[in-house]
């Protein structure tokens, strides 16, 4: 599995918990850090389209 799609399964799965417990503290704080590494991905992945020399670093 990519980090991408474990990302998106985990903050649906956040989503769906905080709409359950009436958004916890705990449970927002995980989906902020989980948002912020999405984020981060995204970003990367951005990047790596820009630059094919390094997402051959990647890949290898």
């Amino acid at each position: 599995m990519k980090w991408e799609n474990i990302i998106f399964f985990s903050q649906v799965i956040f989503l769906l918990l905080d709409f359950t417990l009436n958004v916890n503290i705990v449970f927002t704080h995980i989906y902020l850090l989980i948002l912020f590494f999405l984020i981060l991905f995204e970003y990367r992945k951005k990047f790596s389209e820009r630059a094919p020399f390094y997402n051959n670093i990647y890949n290898a």
